[in-house]
């Protein structure tokens, strides 16, 4: 009897994506110039059988061409979707085993994702009319936990405004500036690396990237003006007059990400060199971590740069926090298409070219009784074949010298270099009277006159003996984590100065360039707002022209410039300063290091300044971020804490405290977190909040009249969703306002769990909540009303949430600036 495998859980993964170009192939010869580029597991496979099983390697092939007619079937739906939807394109499609999302990065350029679901186990029952049969493991596909498709589609688009980040041109003009063969290996470079990356289960917090916005921190950014003081205000001002008065300097942010390692000891100062204790330390940068709800940026700038490229840069540091110097831009440069090259042939041999010196000759003589004509080196080049012919003569009497006089000296044992009778005229004649320009005149005197016995002669000459230390066994991965640890506890730069930044034996004025070959130079394209504010000097673009002194107001414009990222690592925050393209103080070792001395004082009111501790009392002035209210019966009260989220379409802003999806195995997902914040957030709660999140975002796109949206999930969790009004621009006019009212409406989010029973509310009559395709409102206990509506209103809002949501909410915008 045969027993048949046990099947396994397969979690959802990618199984392959593509971008192509309907335009490039018009016809089934060139339909393969339409693809791009293609990742997909199978190809992947394929290039590690080598030919080794033929049958694997044609297997293998049919599902690439599989893959190739999937590409073929997504543009036919693309076509068959437009012609009764008003041109609008489908953007995904739902099968029993897989789901595909595809979506126009730009325009003519599409992505094609095809994503296979979650395979589970599940065993048959044996049938009637199979019951002899042995029962066949059967595989169930599941969606549970796989990433929505309009999660999975804005994860695509900021993977491509990342890419457009370090090559600034869209994909049609990098295709007619470069031949195929280069652009599609620039696409590989970037996207195949994400495409290994990419993880289409639910993680992190997908309700912050299903608005792809820039991640505030949780203590907001810093302060402004006076009476925040606490909130860092003072710091600012460092920072926005460090801008001003840094030549090439355009802007910069500052990220936090964690809190400060515990061996940064206030008391010492930041560019100590004491020894650190490290052991039970462990890697703060490159860990593959992703950002958390206290993540993000705590200063955006000065405002000199787009508010979409510095979402974009935000998005990039975020890809350097979680892969450290494996980040794309970091290590490898994008602008550059160097590959090591294989050296076809070994370079030629030093004898080839010179005779070799006299130790080393010693070793390479040919035995005795050989033709020593026919194993003599190769002269050298160039030479005339009379000066040739008289060598060769001469070694042939040397060699017949040699055969007479070995026979005489078998009772003296005569040294086997002596036997070749005077080496220095054999390497006369064979340098043509240049051996004496090799070795040491005084050692070859030494070797003619110094009396030494026939057996000492004859014994190899071994050094003397003398005690060797073992060496220590050494873990240089220990080694390398004890380095990045210190790096990242003093500061150091990702991007720029390499190595130590306290060490000032560099010289900058050296001629040799050994100081550049230290200094990552990279190139990122960002959009500068035009203010009228001339270029800096030394750039080659020419001055922008003044604004017209009589008019009040105008909407700044953007151009697209090449810019110089440094980022400067000191943990828990990472610089980001971007410099003019032609800032020669780029390549001098001084400046790296008075950019770190600069910032080192600054590091500890800075992280006190944007503890995310502070959170609860910069908003005590509009609510308290605790509620007291609770359904059990006695004098005590359990305080529930309440998570929020605000996106601001004009600023591209995001501020969340939603923690994160737990990751699976650990205690926090089972709900044993150690913090009062996470304790009884489980992986469960965590999808059930976050998918019911991304559903509210998703239909309440489909119309704008919707205000407000309160419903309580299946797990008791209340969300609270509303629209707020746009924010005004400083220096922007009403009218000007107006224009915004439909697509720049601020929403928020305010989730709290429940401590009623489950038992004690009431469905209303609707779909599955969790599924995000019933949005069926919640009736709240004891409410009378009855029907949809009874979750509506500040009635609603303030039995569910406990608090008054709209003034909650206006206290976390002073968070935004």
């Amino acid at each position: 009897m045969s027993s048949t495998a046990v099947p396994r859980v397969v979690p959802a993964q990618l199984s392959f994506l593509a971008i192509y170009n309907p335009e490039l192939g018009q016809s089934d010869e060139t339909f393969h110039n339409q693809i791009v580029f293609y990742y997909s597991k199978a190809a992947k496979a394929r290039s590690k059988i080598h030919g080794s099983n033929t049958q694997a390697e044609e297997e293998l092939r049919e599902q690439e061409n599989e893959k190739l007619r999937q590409v073929g079937l997504a543009q036919g739906m693309v076509g068959f979707a437009r012609s009764f939807s008003n041109g609008a394109a489908v953007d995904s499609v739902e099968t029993h085993k897989s789901r595909i999302v595809l979506h126009e990065l730009e325009e003519g350029w599409w992505i094609l994702a095809f994503i296979d679901l979650t395979q589970l186990p599940a065993h048959r029952q044996p049938g009637p009319e199979n019951i002899d049969a042995a029962p066949q493991p059967a595989v169930e596909y599941s969606s549970r936990e796989v990433s929505p498709p309009e999660l999975l589609i804005q994860q695509l688009v900021r993977a491509h405004n990342v890419f457009l980040l370090h090559h600034g041109i869209p994909l049609r003009a990098m295709l007619q500036k470069h031949h195929r063969a280069k652009f599609c290996n620039i696409l590989d470079r970037y996207w195949s690396r994400f495409a290994n990356n990419w993880d289409v289960l639910l993680h992190g917090s997908p309700a912050v990237d299903i608005y792809n916005g820039m991640k505030l921190a949780a203590g907001g950014e810093l302060g402004m003006g006076v009476g925040e003081e606490e909130w860092g205000s003072g710091e600012r001002l460092v920072l926005e007059d460090f801008v001003q008065k840094t030549d090439g300097l355009i802007d910069f942010m500052v990220s936090r990400f964690g809190e400060p390692s515990h061996l940064q000891n206030p008391k010492k100062a930041a560019n100590s060199k004491e020894p650190v204790d490290i052991t039970d330390a462990e890697p703060w940068i490159g860990s593959g971590q992703t950002p958390s709800a206290a993540d993000g940026i705590v200063f955006s700038g000065v405002g000199a740069i787009t508010r979409r490229s510095l979402r974009d840069m935000s998005h990039w540091v975020e890809t350097i926090y979680s892969y450290g110097d494996h980040a794309y831009g970091v290590k490898d440069n994008p602008t550059t298409d160097r590959r090591r090259r294989r050296r076809r042939n070994p370079p030629p041999s030093t004898s080839s070219r010179e005779p070799a010196p006299r130790t080393a000759r010693r070793n390479s003589l040919p035995k005795p009784k050989e033709p020593v004509a026919e194993r003599a080196p190769a002269p050298p080049p160039n030479i005339p074949p009379d000066i040739v012919r008289n060598v060769e003569t001469s070694l042939n009497k040397a060699s017949n010298t040699v055969d007479a006089t070995q026979e005489k000296a078998t009772d003296k044992q005569e040294p086997y270099l002596a036997s070749l009778g005077d080496t220095e005229t054999w390497v006369k004649y064979l340098t043509l009277g240049y051996g004496t320009a090799w070795g040491s005149k005084k050692a070859g005197a030494d070797e003619q006159t110094a009396p030494q016995d026939a057996s000492t002669e004859n014994a190899p000459q071994e050094a003397p003996m003398r005690h060797v230390d073992p060496e220590p066994d050494i873990d240089h991965a220990a080694e390398k984590l004890k380095t990045q640890i210190q790096q990242e506890n003093a500061g150091y730069f990702a991007i720029g100065l390499k190595g130590d930044v306290g060490d000032g034996d560099a010289d900058d004025s050296n001629s040799d360039g050994e100081w550049n070959n230290r200094t990552l130079l990279r190139t990122v394209h960002v959009e500068l707002i035009d203010t009228g504010i001339p270029e800096t000097p030394g750039t080659g673009e020419k001055d922008t022209p003044q604004y017209e002194k009589e008019l009040s107001f105008k909407v700044p414009t953007s151009r697209l410039r090449r810019l110089r990222p440094v980022i400067y690592v000191h943990r828990p925050f990472i610089y980001t300063f971007l410099f003019s393209h032609g800032t020669e103080s780029l390549t001098m070792a001084t400046f790296y290091r008075n950019l770190h001395t600069y910032f080192s004082p600054l590091h500890r009111p800075l992280t006190n300044s944007t503890s995310p501790d502070k959170v609860a009392a910069r908003i005590s002035s509009s609510s308290n971020p605790y509620t007291t209210i609770s359904s059990q019966k006695g004098p005590e009260t359990i305080a529930q804490p309440i998570y929020d989220l605000v996106y601001d379409p004009r600023t591209l802003t995001v501020h969340s405290s939603i923690p994160n999806i737990p990751d699976p195995g650990t205690l926090i997902a089972e709900g044993l977190g150690s913090d009062a914040a996470t304790a009884g957030w489980s992986r469960v709660e965590a999808l059930n909040v976050h998918t019911q999140i991304i559903a509210t975002v998703t239909s309440t796109r489909r119309t704008l009249s919707e205000i407000e949206r309160t419903c309580k999930t299946s797990r008791s969790w209340w969300v609270v969703w509303m629209r707020l009004p746009p924010s005004v621009k400083e220096g922007q006019p009403d009218q000007e306002q107006t224009e915004f009212l439909t697509n720049q409406l601020r929403e928020a989010f305010l989730i709290r769990r429940a401590r009623d029973a489950p038992s004690a509310a009431v469905k209303s009559s609707g779909g599955r909540f969790a599924s995000g395709m019933g949005m069926g409102m919640w009736k709240p206990v004891g409410d009378k009303t009855g029907g949809a509506a009874a979750g509506w209103g500040p009635k609603g809002l303030a039995e569910g949430i406990g608090i008054d949501a709209r003034r909650y909410i206006e206290g976390l915008l002073s968070l935004n600036r």
